[in-house]
């Protein structure tokens, strides 16, 4: 498998942290394998390996015990005694796993709401902030741009091990999917452009219910409200 790579501009260094779901930094420091700070209860979604489909385009659908690495962004499957990462992303039409449902948009997805208006979530970890330690062990994140300007997303960077302080944090991104099959940011000036005629109504409830656009709660509230219009 090609080695890819995530190329990190200098808004991901000071990515917000503010998410209405708070999860906790992890720091991966200087000389230690990322790995050893992301064991598996941290790194996947699911407790263990699930039974799951792999559906195709063409309608070919393979079982398999699946499991979502929210480190490194994929769904991976059980052989014998390895972890592998499905290689044909661009022909997937779904996959299941447990109760759930991913679909591949450049990433996974979950289908967090279905039915008339559809909401899709991406979960995984991302890198925050990079630290290089300055004079006397102080930190120094002005030059982390320049020590780093791209890490790996495939398996390798389960051995990575920094020369600086990486920052990881869990981050939950929302989208709805269109009927023409786009993918739009859960927001405000988004969801009206797609109901102009229900402004008024969509303004009302969002102010009444004190939505907040970073909460998972308040989005599937809001997209059920949706829903009915």
């Amino acid at each position: 498998m090609k080695k890819s790579l995530t190329i990190i501009g200098a808004g991901l260094l000071f990515f917000s942290c503010l998410q209405g779901q708070y999860f906790k930094a992890i720091t991966v420091e200087t000389g230690t394998h990322v790995s050893e700070k992301f064991t598996y209860d941290v790194r996947f979604l699911y407790p263990q390996f699930t039974e799951g489909e792999v559906v195709m385009k063409t309608g070919a659908v393979s079982q398999s015990k699946l499991n979502f690495d929210l480190l490194l962004g994929e769904i991976e499957f059980l052989s014998d005694k390895d972890t592998l990462m499905i290689a044909r992303k661009k022909d997937l039409n779904m996959v299941t796993v447990a109760r759930d449902t991913f679909i591949y948009r450049g990433g996974y997805l979950k289908l967090i709401h279905s039915g008339t208006v559809k909401v899709l979530l991406r979960d995984k970890y991302k890198v925050t902030d990079i630290v290089k330690k300055g004079a006397m062990g102080a930190p120094n994140r002005s030059s982390a741009i320049d020590s780093y300007t791209a890490i790996p997303t495939d398996k390798n960077l389960l051995t990575l091990v920094p020369t600086e302080d990486i920052v990881f944090r869990r981050t939950l991104e929302f989208y709805i999917l269109t009927s023409a099959g786009d993918m739009i940011d859960f927001r405000k000036k988004n969801i009206i452009e797609l109901f102009p005629q229900k402004e008024s109504e969509i303004q009302k409830f969002i102010k009444s219910n004190k939505i907040n656009f970073e909460e998972q709660s308040d989005i599937l509230k809001l997209a059920d409200f949706l829903a009915t219009l």
